[in-house]
């Protein structure tokens, strides 16, 4: 088969979309999905492109940085490789790795199955059947109790770094997870801000360095991401501060909300949801439930 196929997605819209695949891990990759294999481009951010391969063996996912995002991927591919003895990111003991003089990529098997984001769809769009959300709910806030009882933070937890795939949650997106055995990163964000609690807003504005998003700030941007998911919307209300979030830098942006926190939206439609999730985002740091607790909460709300 040629290296060059159309993308499935265009075909379908009538595009001729084409994508080649890259030369960084092409190899490996074709060695262990099997020849013929066909490259789809899944995302593509620039300095950042992840692939789908298949082929008669088997599906993976090929990630790959360059230039200033070689240092990420390379990390991420550091940390799955610690990780593995964790369900929820066990996926990492088959990963492979490598690097070139201007990037890094990595080969993990393709997870199958919906985001949390995307088990959420039917809720976002108004519909009355919330099995599937909830059901996703409880197995992220398990799965993120789990990998802290291991030890580590995760660093970016958000709906779309979440996979349900047969065998259980699947953590993606690990490039700032650290340990004691590893240590946080001097290059992470500490994860969205929009989701980021009080406290770790305020340390990152500190410009102390490296920043290491703790447990309990991880179970807030859990219970933050949860909100999005369910509406759509972001959980603090931006409105209430006369400001549109979207016409500030992220720097600007923590600077107004060091100075003054906005009160939580609402979650109009599943107001039992709503009551969970500002429990934990009010609590005060040395008071917010844990993410196993959040789990136990959750499994409690009727679907």
């Amino acid at each position: 088969m040629s290296e060059t196929t159309a993308h499935p997605a265009a075909a379908r819209l009538g595009i001729p979309r084409q994508t080649t695949a890259p030369t960084e891990g092409r190899a490996e990759a074709e060695q262990l999905a099997g020849t013929p294999a066909e490259w789809e481009l899944k995302k593509d951010r620039g300095s950042t492109t992840v692939w789908k391969v298949t082929g008669p063996v088997g599906q993976w996912a090929l990630k790959i940085g360059r230039s200033e995002d070689a240092a990420v991927v390379a990390r991420e591919a550091e940390v799955l490789r610690r990780i593995a003895t964790v369900p929820t990111t066990s996926y990492g003991a088959r990963s492979k790795s490598g690097r070139t003089s201007d990037s890094a990529w990595q080969l993990t098997p393709w997870l199958e199955g919906p985001s949390t984001w995307e088990a959420f769809r039917p809720v976002r769009d108004g519909g009355t059947d919330r099995a599937q959300a909830l059901a996703a709910a409880v197995d992220l806030a398990a799965a993120v109790g789990a990998l802290h009882q291991s030890g580590w933070v995760h660093g970016d937890v958000q709906p779309h770094h979440s996979i349900h795939a047969r065998g259980g949650v699947r953590l993606i997106g690990c490039s700032w997870a650290w340990h004691l055995k590893l240590p946080p990163s001097y290059a992470s964000h500490s994860g969205l801000l929009h989701l980021m609690s009080p406290e770790l807003m305020q340390r990152v504005e500190s410009e102390q360095r490296p920043i290491a998003p703790s447990q309990p700030d991880e179970t807030y941007a859990l219970a933050a991401g949860l909100w999005w998911a369910a509406t759509n919307s972001w959980p603090l209300d931006y409105a209430h501060l006369g400001i549109d979030p979207a016409t500030f830098t992220a720097k600007g942006l923590r600077e107004v909300l060091v100075r003054r926190w906005p009160p939580l939206g609402r979650i109009s439609a599943w107001p039992q949801l709503e009551e969970v999730l500002r429990a934990v985002l009010t609590a005060r740091p040395s008071e917010r439930p844990s993410a196993l607790h959040l789990a136990q909460w959750l499994r409690s709300l009727p679907s």
